[in-house]
């Protein structure tokens, strides 16, 4: 079960994903790099990996512990970031661009929900022992519980 934690938080614009067109050197590809970023994020209790390859980010979402909303994103450079979340609070992502995965491991079916600007529910997640894709594209706001 997960526990509610009352925070206010201001809406964050979703970043808009930098490209270059027919360019492929290391230093474009770290120009177009950006970080994935849940806010507020508690660190008393919630997890954050960041820089995984592919195969981590899989191993880490399917590990993900239970009464945990467990979400990765990718960076920009073929690079993914984990987050493990525990409390029941609206989250604005920022950074949340393309596709990822995410996996509800909560107990008690406690539904996770993906918002867009409006905060309308664009994915419901139940309790699921299989990770899911995510498009985090139209994706703004998550509330866990």
């Amino acid at each position: 079960m997960l526990v509610s934690v009352f925070a206010t938080t201001a809406p964050a614009a979703q970043a808009v994903e930098a490209t270059r067109a027919g360019t492929s050197s290391a230093a474009d590809v770290r120009a177009a790099a950006w970080t994935p970023v849940i806010s507020p994020f508690y660190t008393n209790i919630e997890k954050r990996f960041p820089h995984v390859d592919t195969e981590g980010r899989n191993l880490l979402i399917d590990l993900c512990p239970s009464e945990r909303l467990c979400v990765a994103a990718g960076e920009g450079t073929g690079l993914h970031t984990v987050y493990y979340l525990y409390y029941c609070t609206e989250r604005s992502l920022t950074n949340f661009i393309g596709d990822g995965s995410a996996k509800n491991a909560q107990t008690d079916n406690a539904t996770a929900r993906l918002l867009n600007q409006n905060r309308v529910i664009r994915v419901s997640l139940s309790p699921d022992p299989d990770p899911v894709r995510i498009d985090w594209d139209p994706i703004y706001y998550l509330d866990p519980c």
